[in-house]
C-alpha cells in the first residue's frame, strides 16, 4: 500500500509539471479568469460523475465540512493568488515556496498532526533548496519586487501549508477519496466562478483552435487526476515526506518546458535538477537502510 502511495503522489507530481506548459498555450486563446474556472467545473463534473457512477452518494453530513474549506483553499485561493504574484514577482520567489515547504510541513506535522520528526527530511530538504539554488542560478530574474506582492506570496504559502494538514487530516479518516476530492472541486468551482463573475469579461468570444482545445482537455483531467492521487497518497504519507516529493514538480516542469517550448537546458539546470532529485531520494534510502538493519 505504501509503495502505491509514493506512485500516486510520483505521477501527480508528473501531471502537475506538465501544467505551465500547457497553460501557457490555452492562455494564447483563453483569458485567465475563463481559463480556470472552465477547467475546474469540467474537472468537478468529470469527478462527480466518477462518484455517482461507483455507487457514492453526496450526503453534507457524512462528508463534513473539511473537504469544501479544502477546495476553497486549494485549489481556489491559492491558485487565485499565486497567479497574481506572478504579475508582480520574479518566478525565483515562486521556487522559494516550494523548497521550503519539507521545513515548514514536518515541522507543522509535528506540532499539530503528531506524525514522528524525520530527520532525513530535513537532510534531503537542504539537498534540494541547494539544487534548486544552481538550478537557477543562470536564470535572469527581475529584482524588482514589491511588499504586496510578497505578502500575496507569504499568504499562498500559508494557505498551502494549512491545506496540506487539512488534507492529511481529511484522508486519514474514513471518506472516501473520491468524496473528498469532489467536493474540493466544488468549493474551489465555486471560488472561480465568484472570480470569473468579477474580474472575467464575459462579453469576450470564445476563439480556440483544435489544439488549444485538446490543451484544455488536459487541463481538466490533470486538474481532477492529480489532486485524486495525491489526496490518496496523503493517507499514507506524513505531510513533510510529501512535502519534499513535490519538489519534484520543479525540475520536471523545466523539463517539459524545455520539450514543449524549447527552453534551454544548461548544465547547471542539469546538475540543479539532480541534486534536488537527489536530495528526494536520500530520505526514501535512509528509511530503506533502516528497515533492513532493524531486520
Amino acid at each position: 500500500m505504501i509503495v502505491r502511495a509514493y506512485t500516486f503522489i510520483l505521477v501527480a507530481c508528473f501531471l502537475w509539471s506538465l501544467n505551465p506548459v500547457a497553460n501557457k498555450v490555452a492562455l494564447v486563446d483563453i483569458a485567465v479568469p475563463q481559463l480556470v474556472f472552465m477547467r475546474s467545473i469540467f474537472a468537478t463534473l468529470i469527478l462527480v460523475a466518477v462518484a455517482l457512477f461507483a455507487g457514492h452518494r453526496f450526503r453534507p453530513k457524512e462528508i463534513g465540512w473539511r473537504p469544501f474549506v479544502l477546495g476553497i483553499l486549494d485549489p481556489g485561493l491559492t491558485s487565485l493568488l499565486f497567479v497574481t504574484s506572478l504579475t508582480v514577482l520574479s518566478a525565483s520567489n515562486t521556487v522559494l515556496i516550494m523548497a521550503l515547504m519539507p521545513f515548514s510541513q514536518s515541522i507543522l506535522g509535528r506540532m499539530v498532526l503528531k506524525e514522528e520528526f524525520q530527520s532525513s527530511i530535513w537532510t534531503g530538504g537542504v539537498l534540494a533548496v541547494f539544487g534548486l539554488a544552481i538550478f537557477f542560478i543562470g536564470e535572469d530574474f527581475n529584482g524588482a519586487e514589491s511588499l504586496w506582492g510578497n505578502a500575496l506570496l507569504l499568504t499562498v504559502f500559508c494557505l498551502m501549508a494549512v491545506s496540506q494538514l487539512l488534507t492529511r487530516k481529511i484522508m486519514i479518516s474514513e471518506i472516501p477519496t473520491i468524496l473528498v476530492t469532489s467536493s474540493q472541486m466544488v468549493s474551489a468551482s465555486v471560488v472561480l466562478l465568484v472570480y470569473l463573475l468579477i474580474f472575467g469579461d464575459l462579453d469576450r468570444p470564445l476563439q480556440a483552435s483544435s489544439g488549444t482545445m485538446m490543451t484544455m482537455v488536459y487541463l481538466v483531467f490533470s486538474m481532477a487526476i492529480p489532486f485524486f492521487l495525491y489526496n490518496q497518497a496523503m493517507r499514507h504519507i506524513p505531510v513533510g515526506m510529501a512535502s519534499l516529493l513535490l519538489v519534484l514538480i520543479i525540475p520536471f516542469g523545466f523539463l517539459f518546458a524545455a520539450i514543449f517550448l524549447g527552453e534551454e537546458i544548461t548544465l547547471l539546470k542539469s546538475s540543479g535538477a539532480v541534486l534536488v532529485m537527489t536530495g528526494v531520494a536520500i530520505p526514501q534510502f535512509l528509511q530503506s537502510r533502516q528497515k533492513t538493519y532493524s531486520v
